[in-house]
């Protein structure tokens, strides 16, 4: 099947190339007026599929990375920064807003931490310890 398809596939490409030829030299105008509504038409229904579908994936993006890793990304920043907070200087504050910022650092103070690290013990090998009783 293989060996009879291979001459009418590239007679048609040679046919294609010349009526693009005949086209280019005696309709240069229209020719190049349908070229460029093809790459617009082109342009627009890439533009449509990659803002419905390929845009919420991740594809394509100047990151490089996925979304996910990004957010994980943003989000080990943003708690980095408050772990590692600089003291900021001191701006004279009217009583009211000195109290305000007391109690909300209170309440963070005596929250327990939700995401605590997760720790495994890893148990060895105990009866070959050394016995420092006898030297």
């Amino acid at each position: 099947m293989r060996n009879w398809m291979t001459p009418i596939i590239y007679t048609l490409i040679g046919l294609a190339i010349f009526f693009v030829g005949i086209q280019l030299f005696t309709n240069t105008t229209g020719f190049l007026t349908s070229i460029v509504m093809m790459i617009g038409i082109a342009a627009l229904i890439y533009g449509a599929i990659y803002f419905f579908f390929l845009r919420k994936r991740g594809f394509g993006g100047a990151a490089g990375g996925n979304r996910n890793e990004m957010k994980k990304y943003k989000q080990a920043v943003k708690q980095s920064k408050q772990k590692y907070k600089q003291p900021t200087p001191a701006i004279k504050k009217s009583p009211v807003a000195k109290a305000q910022t007391k109690a909300s650092s209170l309440g963070r103070k005596n929250r327990k931490r939700s995401n605590a690290p997760q720790l495994r013990v890893i148990e060895g090998n105990k009866s070959k310890g050394k016995n420092r009783a006898t030297f």
